[in-house]
Order: structure tokens, then C-alpha cells, then sequence
């Protein structure tokens, strides 16, 4: 912040305003040279109304490590250096323009080849004073908190100003239009994390996840990414790094996660880091931005990945038991084996001296416990008598060996 402090006492120097409280006396002296050698050159400063906040893990605005390097990759701080990443709206204070602006834009160069081709309009353009202007850079269509579009990367942009005047009675010149163009740096955008795809995953398995976004890849070429990682929303410092990032093009990352079966039911929360900073994903507003700014990326969302719960454990298992047996004979000689207990399953496996009888029939249904508490075998049983009776029900493991001891009469 004490650049932007520095940078604010610099307009007030040069307005004729004494108001470089917190200067030691060399700085106000050096400043106030450094004001007025701009304004005798004829170029704009611009510095913008602090606090322009940014998001953890971005450089702080004016600072040289939101700088855009040059070719040698040295970083010059510059007041504006960095508001590419601002949260929300950023007033600029402009001082040197030599006439009134009625608008103000900057011009963003998205494709690398050095020449603005994205129109940013201002909004509030005021005249403070016969040489201070006043402009807010306002949020987007669609990206509630960015005043910039996500195509604009940042880097060195145009400041155009410009004052159109009509013909009428009091304007015995004519219509004429006059504009005043300077370049400044507003810092390199950090990448921009729009979603996470897929969002619902099993995390006992790797999950190969689709990042679509901006910026991963700068206009000149630079790659802008370097790690992706996830943080878990409700313990910050659970960090799950992604096993593999690869930038497939400025807008989509594809990275693969191995969050673990211990994260089911977890939530977190998806980053994308490089040389520029950390992308915006906010759980809580930055000190000093106003609570209507919303919170998550550029675009007010938070952008998650939500792990499935835990599959519920497997029921109880349910085990035959046999507590009970006897041979009835039917007027027509046919003998029938009952065979009594609890527990047992349609279809479960019957077995007589390990051998099995030729019709299985299941009775005596429980609706609580959706069982059968007798089994009636007929045909090919009374050769296994006497004899242990086993019942196994689907899945399950087999009952406890009952002695039957009973025989065919």
C-alpha cells in the first residue's frame, strides 16, 4: 500500500495541494521533482484510489512483483502495476491531461502482436480540476467482480482520452474531437479458474479433471500455470496437489487428482498457480472491498470439486440357522423331510450329508424378517440320512451344521 500512498501524495503534490503527510522529507522533495518532470514531458500519471484489493496469493497492486517484466525480465512498480487482478471497481486519478475528458478507455492487447484490440470504456469520467481527471474502471457484464474482460491478460495497455465537442452557437470552430493516449501497466492477470469438470467424483480413484478458464498461457507466449491444486473447504490446510497439469491452451488445463477414499464426502475448492499468482477462488471478501462484490472467481462463482460419500456399509449378514428336523410319509408313500429353523433365505442352498434332495421347497414366510423358518425336501434325501444339514443363504456363509438324525420309516 505504500506505493499507492506514495502515488496518491504525487497527484496532490502536483495539483498544488500540500497533503504528503507520511513522506519523509527526501521522498516529498523527489516526489514532487518526479511530478512535475511528468507533467513538463506531457505524459499522464495515473494512479488509482487505494485500497485496490486482490486475492490471497496475488502481488499487491503498485508493488514491482505486479509488474509486467520487460524483455530482460526486470519489474519496474508502477501505481496502476497489478489492477488487472483488482476485486470489483478501481477508480483511476489522472493528472496531466491537458484539456477535459467525456470519456476513457483502455486498450488491451489479447493477441501478442503489440496492438490494442479490446476497448475497455470507463464509467464516471469527472473533472476534478484543470488538470485531474477521475474515471472508474467498472465491472463487467457476467464478471461481477472484475472491471476487466476475461480476454484481457494484462500487461502494458493504452489510456486514451478523449473529448468530442459539437458544432453549435457557442462553438465557432466547428466539431472536433481531441484525445490524449498514454500507455501504462496494469500487471500480468493471474490465471482465471472458471469451473471444474467433473465436480461430483469418486475420490478412491484418480479423477482426471477438465479446467476450462483465461490466461493460462499469456499472448506473448508465456506459460502462465505452473501447479493446480485443491483445498479442502472445510480444513484450509488439507492441500491435495494435482499428480499432473497440462496446459492445453490458454483456456483448459487438464490435471489429475488422486484426492483418496479418506476425502469422501469432502469439498474443495480449485486453484490454478503461475508466475502471475494464484487464481481468484474467495471464501471471504479482502479488507477494504465493499460487501455487494461477490465472492468466488471473477465470475462470483466458487469453483469446487465435491468428492461422493462414503458408500454405506454392507448390511449385516444374514445366516441360516437349523435347529430342527423330521421325516413324515404321505398316504401316498411319499416321504417328505422338514427341516426347521430361522432366517432362511428364497433360494438358499440345502444340503444333506453334503448331498442335495430333488425338490427344495420354502415355508413358513417371516414378512419382518423377509426369511422362510422351514424347508421341505423331496425325492433322493432319505440315502443321506442320518446326517448333518447345512444352509447357505446367497452370499452369505453357510449355517452352522445341524445332525439330523432322523431316517425314512
Amino acid at each position: 500500500m505504500k506505493g499507492l500512498i506514495s502515488a496518491a501524495a504525487l497527484i496532490l503534490i502536483a495539483n498544488g495541494t500540500v497533503a504528503t503527510a507520511g513522506l519523509a522529507e527526501g521522498a516529498r522533495a523527489n516526489t514532487a521533482s518526479k511530478a512535475r518532470a511528468l507533467l513538463q514531458s506531457g505524459c499522464l500519471l495515473v494512479v488509482p484510489t487505494p485500497p485496490v484489493a486482490v486475492a490471497p496469493g496475488q502481488p499487491e497492486v503498485g508493488t514491482e512483483a505486479a509488474a509486467t517484466p520487460d524483455q530482460t525480465g526486470a519489474r519496474t512498480a508502477t501505481p496502476t502495476a497489478g489492477i488487472i487482478n483488482a476485486v470489483c471497481n478501481v477508480t483511476l486519478n489522472i493528472l496531466g491531461c491537458s484539456f477535459s475528458p467525456t470519456q476513457v478507455t483502455i486498450g488491451c492487447d489479447t493477441n501478442g502482436d503489440g496492438i490494442p484490440d479490446l476497448n475497455i470504456p470507463l464509467t464516471n469520467v469527472t473533472t476534478i480540476s484543470g488538470n485531474l481527471t477521475q474515471a472508474t474502471l467498472s465491472t463487467q457484464p457476467g464478471l461481477s467482480g472484475s472491471a476487466f474482460p476475461l480476454s484481457c491478460c494484462g500487461g502494458s495497455v493504452s489510456l486514451t482520452l478523449e473529448l468530442s465537442v459539437s458544432g453549435g452557437d457557442n462553438n465557432i470552430f466547428g466539431p472536433f474531437t481531441e484525445t490524449q493516449t498514454c500507455n501504462i501497466d496494469i500487471g500480468q492477470r493471474a490465471p482465471v479458474v472458471i469451473s471444474a469438470s467433473p465436480s461430483q467424483v469418486d475420490c478412491s480413484q484418480a479423477q482426471d479433471i477438465l479446467i476450462p478458464g483465461s490466461c493460462f498461457i499469456l499472448p506473448n507466449g508465456t506459460p502462465n500455470v505452473t501447479t493446480v491444486f485443491a483445498v479442502d473447504t472445510s480444513n484450509p490446510s488439507n492441500v491435495i496437489q494435482a499428480t499432473t497439469e497440462t496446459v492445453l491452451s490458454p483456456v483448459m488445463i487438464d490435471a489429475l487428482f488422486n484426492f483418496g477414499a479418506a476425502n469422501a464426502g469432502k469439498t474443495f475448492l480449485i486453484f490454478a498457480n503461475g508466475p502471475s499468482g494464484t487464481s481468484r477462488n474467495l471464501t471471504q471478501l479482502p479488507e477494504g472491498v465493499v460487501s455487494t462484490c461477490p465472492l468466488g472467481n471473477e465470475q462470483g462463482i466458487q469453483v469446487t470439486v465435491s468428492c461422493n460419500a462414503a458408500p454405506p456399509p454392507p448390511p449385516p449378514g444374514i445366516v441360516a440357522v437349523v435347529n430342527g428336523c423330521f421325516v413324515t410319509r404321505s398316504p401316498s408313500g411319499k416321504e417328505t423331510l422338514t427341516i426347521t429353523g430361522s432366517n432362511i433365505q428364497q433360494n438358499a442352498a440345502v444340503t444333506v450329508s453334503n448331498g442335495t434332495a430333488k425338490s427344495v421347497t420354502y415355508t413358513d414366510f417371516n414378512p419382518t424378517t423377509n426369511t422362510f423358518n422351514q424347508v421341505l425336501l423331496k425325492g433322493k434325501f432319505c440315502k443321506l440320512l442320518p446326517g448333518p444339514i447345512v444352509i447357505t443363504n446367497p452370499q452369505q456363509p453357510a449355517s452352522i451344521a445341524f445332525q439330523c438324525n432322523k431316517t425314512c420309516p
